[in-house]
């Protein structure tokens, strides 16, 4: 096992891809969407990304160097609306703040037979996240 199978030679690591438009050949208007963590063996410092370039609107996912996600979240241009960072979200380039947790309720109805209904009553336990800097809100499934 070396590197022409992907492996580490013990010598050198994976390096993944640099984030960049290969449409408009530039770094510069990437929008991060999401960053997570690679679970693999003796990867380095090395996250899956998913962004797009806000000139063009090409969207690209891939696994790329921590340093290159961070010297996007340096700089606040780069964090455009949400970005899902393992399980946080960012907003505004700041972490979003939880709020108690809510309950939504709805009813419904739901046909029992030819001109029959029964109403359901639905209750969905949600968690609330808000930005701070916009007040932009975020429910997701508690």
């Amino acid at each position: 096992m070396g590197k022409a199978d992907g492996l580490s030679d013990g010598m050198s690591l994976p390096q993944g891809e640099r984030m960049w438009c290969s449409r408009c050949q530039s770094d510069e208007h990437l929008v991060l969407h999401s960053i997570d963590s690679v679970h693999a063996h003796n990867v380095g410092l090395l996250v899956a990304v998913a962004y797009t370039c806000a000139e063009c609107g090409f969207a690209q996912s891939h696994v790329t160097p921590l340093r290159e996600v961070a010297s996007k979240l340096n700089t606040k241009e780069n964090l455009q609306g949400l970005i899902v960072f393992e399980d946080s979200y960012l907003h505004c380039g700041d972490p979003m703040v939880p709020l108690p947790v809510e309950v939504r309720r709805s009813i419904t109805a739901k046909p029992v037979g030819a001109e029959e209904l029964v109403l359901l009553d639905v209750r969905l336990g949600t968690k609330v996240l808000q930005c701070m800097d916009c007040g932009f809100r975020l429910e997701l499934p508690a």
